[in-house]
């Protein structure tokens, strides 16, 4: 084998790690040996027992009723608690993994890892080890994309040292420390020499196309069935961000690069038989699909019969030549919305391009296409008053039968972006973690005028938006875990089925 692709636990159990899958697919398209072998799926599958609440995520094909999905995740989590149990101040979630040390402090982490027995060493021993041994690959890559993975990273990228393996380590997290955070010296220090591409470089310089271009269908060494009714799988449309406005937006600065529809046709040809079978739905992960490359995108997802959702801006260009009807007559089961204000003079103040009237229409134009709409909602922007937030839940209020699930979010201000670069003019005061406070940050803590609006728009939340009678039945029908892929497999009345 060329490359062998390691998926660190933990990151959610519904689908393939985004960056890990397109990495490998990447490299096989290009005509490598690649496979990607998840081994945050085997630690959860390690922990979990075969019973009533899987079989109800694994095989619910009509769709999740939102209470037994609630019912059937509490279960997995109370069995997950064991872990705890057996390796005393560590906390183990369907998507979450917290060391007894600072998460964000590398070298507490492999401090710990040095003082004490390696709770991934079983993992090691059954699940990866093996595979070294039968595929003998030329080089090991390490994805790493959340915090969450980085314990199991330290510890992973130590034992592939001990045995000689060659390996490189990159993801999405050490790239948006380099971009827009801090700590990417920290990082190397704990995990050694760091790959910060997006996974062309690895290509080599005579590749023929760009990552993006060349997927195809990696071989996927786990056994273990992902914890979805419907696999999902991770495709982009683009790179970057096709809008590049908004002045905190970590991609504003990225070059926007869309795929060939040539490359995702032969994507979609690779997608083995078994998997076209089961019904497939496509994640798209573009950080807002641009509506000219949807449109492209919507006959191959017809002719493929496979059904799709991702991150949409709700702008009036959805709304032309009938682009949501002819996403919801090509599988279109969800689209995340970024409505983040009911407060047009907020989010012009930031250059969002995004004007709240104009959301409203979007959202009750995709709801009523059968759509689920998934509405992203930003509190505690830099300058919000009362009046801004009142206004946001009134549009919430307004436009309830049309909103399925909320995700009412807190801004967090990046370490680096064009907003942070213009602090005072906007007003911000800039804060310092203390210096115990850990070395990976990709947020700056900020007061403005002396108050903290993060801190006003929680308690406005817990007040005046989670208990209103007209928001509060979203807020309970969105879950808590394995949030989007399955969100979109929801069982919601007057949508489409999944």
């Amino acid at each position: 084998m060329d490359d062998l692709v390691l998926t660190p636990p933990v990151h959610s159990p519904a689908e393939p790690a985004a960056g890990a899958f397109l990495l490998a697919a990447g490299l096989t398209g290009a005509g490598r040996d690649a496979a990607l072998l998840d081994l945050s799926l085997a630690f959860l599958w390690r922990e979990l027992r075969r019973g009533a609440a899987l079989d109800y995520l694994l095989t619910a094909s009509a769709g999740y009723e939102p209470g037994k999905h609630r019912s059937a995740v509490g279960q997995l989590h109370n069995r997950l608690k064991r872990f705890g149990d057996r390796h005393p101040g560590w906390r183990l979630t369907l998507m979450d993994l917290a060391p007894p040390v600072r998460v964000h402090d590398p070298s507490a982490v492999a401090g710990w890892l040095d003082a004490n027995p390696s709770p991934f060493a079983a993992l090691w021993e059954e699940s990866l080890l093996p595979v070294l041994e039968a595929e003998r690959p030329r080089r090991v890559l390490v994805s790493l994309a959340y915090l969450s993975q980085l314990p199991a990273a330290i510890d992973l990228v130590r034992l592939l040292d001990r045995l000689g393996v060659r390996r490189a380590v990159g993801g999405s997290l050490p790239r948006s420390l380099a971009a827009t955070g801090a700590g990417l010296e920290a990082l190397g220090r704990a995990l050694g020499p760091l790959d910060l591409s997006d996974g062309s470089s690895l290509l080599g310089p005579d590749a023929a196309r760009p990552m993006l271009d060349s997927l195809a269908w990696p071989r996927m060494l786990s056994p273990l069935p992902y914890l979805s009714a419907r696999p999902i799988v991770p495709l982009a449309l683009s790179s970057g961000c096709f809008w590049r406005r908004c002045l905190f937006c970590p991609d504003r600065a990225l070059p926007y690069t869309g795929v060939a529809t040539s490359a995702l046709e032969r994507f979609f040809e690779s997608i083995p038989k078994e998997i076209s079978a089961a019904r497939p739905v496509v994640h798209l992960l573009d950080s807002a699909i641009p509506p000219g490359r949807l449109r492209r995108f919507l006959p191959l997802a017809k002719a493929s019969g496979a059904a799709f959702y991702g991150f949409a801006r709700p702008t009036r260009h959805l709304l032309k030549e009938s682009l949501v009807e002819a996403a919801a007559d090509a599988g279109c089961l969800m689209l995340q919305l970024g409505v983040e204000s009911g407060s047009k003079a907020l989010l012009d103040g930031f250059d969002k391009g995004v004007d709240p009237a104009e959301a409203e229409r979007v959202t009750a134009a995709v709801a009523g296409a059968g759509i689920r709409t998934y509405l992203y909602l930003l509190f505690g922007l830099p300058g919000e008053t009362e009046a801004d937030r009142e206004a946001t839940l009134d549009l919430l209020a307004r436009n309830d039968r049309h909103i399925d699930f909320l995700n009412l979010s807190l801004f967090n201000l990046p370490s680096s972006c064009e907003l942070t670069e213009r602090a005072e003019e906007h007003g911000i005061s800039l804060g310092e973690f203390p210096i115990e406070d850990a070395a990976l940050r990709l947020y700056r803590p900020f007061t403005q005028g002396g108050r903290s609006p993060r801190d006003e728009a929680r308690a406005f939340l817990k007040s005046r938006v989670l208990w209103h009678p007209l928001i509060r039945k979203a807020h309970l029908r969105t879950p808590r875990w394995l949030r989007a892929a399955h969100l979109a497999l929801m069982r919601v009345p007057e949508r489409r089925g999944p």
